[in-house]
């Protein structure tokens, strides 16, 4: 690569088509307060990742609009990144410019996303510009050991964004 720079989009991240079909929530006999018109949810199988390790996850949203919504984007149309303290991915949005409309149905949809823990950019020419360096291969390095929490990115602005979960990162082998 001319720049030495390896910049990882979303493809490992960004998540395919739904899953599922369109269901009614169910409504609590002991709810007084209506549900949002539009919310996401992340949900993961654990809360903790070794260093370098990747996990299968999804981005649940509960559309109680009354229609469906239309949105463009060419893989996905969500990705989910770690953060802490410390490291803030400058993650990249999932594209939209290649004009593909996706659907997020009436109800409720599940939409997978894999969660990395490892950085999501590196430099082939040795760490620089706030890069780390790339592992043999361009390979990204694994996150150092620490609490992370999780970040949604969107192709197309369309959920307000859920809350974070929590995700602790123990060192690898």
């Amino acid at each position: 690569m001319r720049s030495g720079v390896v910049l990882l989009a979303f493809v490992a991240v960004v998540t395919g088509c739904a899953s599922g079909a369109a269901a009614h929530p169910t409504a609590n006999a002991h709810t007084t307060a209506p549900a949002a018109p539009l919310s996401a949810q992340i949900v993961l199988p654990s809360r903790t990742m070794t260093a370098g390790s990747q996990m299968s996850g999804r981005v649940v949203v509960d559309n109680n609009t009354g229609h469906a919504i239309h949105a463009r984007a060419c893989d996905g149309l969500f990705a989910v990144t770690l953060a802490s303290r410390t490291y803030h991915p400058q993650a990249m949005a999932p594209a939209v410019s290649c004009g593909r409309t996706r659907t997020i149905p009436v109800g409720k949809s599940s939409y997978p996303v894999t969660v990395l823990a490892s950085y999501l950019a590196c430099s082939a020419d040795g760490a620089r510009a706030g890069l780390k360096a790339c592992l043999p291969g361009n390979k990204r390095p694994p996150l150092p050991p620490g609490t992370y929490h999780t970040t949604l990115y969107q192709a197309s602005q369309v959920v307000p964004a859920p809350p974070t979960i929590t995700v602790r990162v123990t060192p690898s082998g």
